[in-house]
């Protein structure tokens, strides 16, 4: 059980975290802290530059730096940024869930570690990523540092419940050309917005796949733009898809194509452009832990070179990127103890 001592440096470090804005392609002034913290409790500590102004940390014990257990979250946060603020309870703002509650539990449960004499050099590190909110591309550009870790333990909002994987994702921008008219005299235009209605409500007409294990896809007509103004019959229409795929991208794709031949998309001037395409992920357990499947995606595919991996922290996806975002102290105080608990079983596990 962590001792006050601990908790109070567990949500100063927090406090820290939080209190810097580091939204995506702008995480560099969190990096600086990361990498004067991690140093300052006597990490070796590496810096990845990703692109200017934005670096993966990788931390180490001495010259340990591929280790077995590798624990990892990411530094950038969703726009808007908002402020720290506490009360008795909980703390609030931007990232303090997703993902800041987790980076700070780590490594404080690695310091407990080390204070127990439970770890030692080779044993355990840390990887924190640049890009995880939009295109993963911290994650990817790890792959080259090397790290061949046993055991890889994602720091993301579980409700402290170790996810058994979750589900793909596969998201889509379709584009649709028409002919701009006065609406006065719509026979002479293409509405490119008629088209695309009736393109999306095709596409929810779609029975999409279940799986027994990862559960339903989903679909998500995130966005749509069409037209200049009312009175001109729009010549343009966009729209932002994004699925959650239980089965696999490619059984996806194909009911897409189904419904919108590419001879049709020809003939009606539509284009698809896939922006991303990751699929569906089972990960490890360790017993005594409540478990689910999430329906939200991670890092973990992006990292192709650890042997197993793990997905559990603090804190709630379903306030992650809200305005009103918060972790619960007694539950970020909690996930130190599980981390660690996580950690010890999987030493005995791989024995």
């Amino acid at each position: 059980m962590t001792n006050p001592e601990s908790a109070k440096e567990l949500l100063a470090f927090h406090k820290g975290l939080v209190s810097i804005s580091c939204i995506t392609e702008n995480e560099s002034p969190c990096t600086e802290y990361l990498h004067a913290h991690l140093i300052k409790l006597g990490y070796t500590v590496e810096l990845q530059t990703i692109a200017p102004g934005r670096e993966n940390v990788l931390a180490y014990l001495g010259k340990g730096r591929n280790p077995r257990v590798l624990f990892n979250t990411h530094i950038d946060v969703v726009p808007p940024y908002i402020e720290y603020r506490e009360d008795e309870e909980n703390v609030y703002g931007r990232g303090s869930s997703d993902a800041k509650g987790c980076m700070a539990a780590q490594v404080q449960a690695v310091e407990e570690l080390r204070k127990e004499g439970k770890v030692k050099e080779g044993d355990i590190g840390f990887l924190f990523v640049v890009g995880e909110e939009v295109d993963h591309i911290g994650m990817v550009k790890a792959n080259d540092l090397g790290l061949t870790p046993d055991y890889l333990i994602v720091g993301e909002p579980t409700e402290s419940r170790l996810a058994l994987g979750h589900k793909g994702v596969l998201r889509l921008n379709i584009s649709i050309e028409g002919k701009a008219a006065h609406s006065g005299y719509p026979e002479l235009g293409i509405s490119a917005n008629d088209k695309m209605i009736d393109l999306l409500h095709k596409f929810k007409s779609i029975k999409l796949p279940e799986d027994d294990y990862f559960g339903k896809t989903t679909m998500n007509i995130g966005t749509i733009q069409g037209g200049l103004a009312a009175n001109i019959v729009p010549a343009f229409s966009k729209a932002g898809i994004s699925f959650r795929i239980a089965t696999s991208t490619q059984e996806v794709l194909d009911l897409i194509e189904q419904a919108l031949p590419r001879e049709q998309q020809l003939r009606d001037k539509i284009t698809i452009e896939r922006l991303t395409c990751w699929e569906r992920v089972r990960c490890h357990s360790v017993p005594g832990f409540e478990t689910f499947v999430a329906n939200y995606f991670t890092d973990i595919p992006s990292f192709t070179t650890a042997k197993h991996s793990l997905l559990y922290g603090p804190g709630s996806i379903l306030c992650a990127h809200a305005p009103h975002e918060y972790i619960n102290k007694k539950e970020l105080i909690s996930a130190v103890g599980a981390y660690k608990d996580i950690v010890l079983k999987l030493f005995a596990e791989s024995q």
